[in-house]
């Protein structure tokens, strides 16, 4: 991928480290007004939605007939300069694994004082153990690991989980749910597309008319919305670069 677009970017000192000496770099958060502009202009730009595969060096040869443009996508939408570029869908299953890679229970028994993070459980029926690694009680979630790459190893769906604490007290939780954690539901949304919440402690029990989402179906609905992009106008991208390039050199 070319890098014309670093050759105009001015050198600063930057420390690389707490006990080195600054050396010089590129600037790489230098930026002008001119492309807020643009963005604010649609006789500059037009609509554009990636498709599945699509790299920012094949797009750009795709509009542009060269490569060396595939900056500008960054430059003109901020979600991907944040978040990065779409990824292929058929990657998203494995990426929704890496990221969410354990169980999640279920139980309509408030946790708020139980089952702290770092505690060690076990499903009383299925005999399955272990550790506590994030609770939710507004809706009554527990993330447990139970070990593996990823998590393969389950709870009974409406198995009694338990463990003794401090005092010596058994203290214990039965499940409604149980999946693996990237298939939890995330939260749940009307018709409107807005977040509602459940009734405390009646997870079980959410509005017909509401839809989950999970946390994988969050990961892509976001990857979606990565794929809605504003791109400069073919007929008017090679002023743009040239203006754009002048502007840099006017700021070193």
């Amino acid at each position: 991928m070319t890098t014309k677009y670093f050759k105009e970017l001015e050198f600063v000192g930057y420390r690389f480290g707490d006990n080195e000496e600054p050396v010089l770099y590129k600037n790489l958060s230098q930026y002008v007004d001119m492309i807020d502009d643009l963005k604010n202009s649609i006789t500059f730009y037009n609509k554009y939605t990636i498709q599945s595969e699509e790299r920012p060096d094949t797009l750009s040869y795709k509009l542009y007939g060269t490569t060396d443009y595939y900056w500008t996508f960054y430059l003109m939408n901020d979600a991907i300069r944040i978040s990065g570029w779409p990824v292929a869908t058929h990657e998203l299953l494995d990426i929704s694994k890496e990221k969410y890679p354990y169980r999640m229970v279920t139980t309509n028994t408030d946790i708020s004082n139980i089952f702290p993070v770092g505690q060690s459980v076990r499903g009383q029926t299925s005999g399955t153990v272990g550790t506590v690694i994030r609770k939710i009680p507004d809706f009554g979630q527990i993330v447990i690991d139970t070990g593996g790459e990823p998590n393969t190893t389950n709870f009974g769906q409406t198995e009694v989980v338990s463990y003794t604490d401090n005092e010596g007290n058994l203290q214990t939780i039965t499940l409604v749910k149980e999946s693996e954690q990237y298939n939890a539901i995330h939260h749940y949304e009307d018709a409107d597309g807005v977040w509602q919440d459940l009734p405390l402690y009646d997870f079980n029990n959410p509005n017909v008319s509401w839809t989950p989402i999970t946390y994988r179906d969050r990961l892509e609905l976001k990857n979606d919305e990565l794929k809605e992009i504003n791109v400069i106008k073919p007929d008017v991208i090679t002023r743009v670069v040239s203006e754009f390039n002048n502007f840099m050199k006017q700021r070193v």
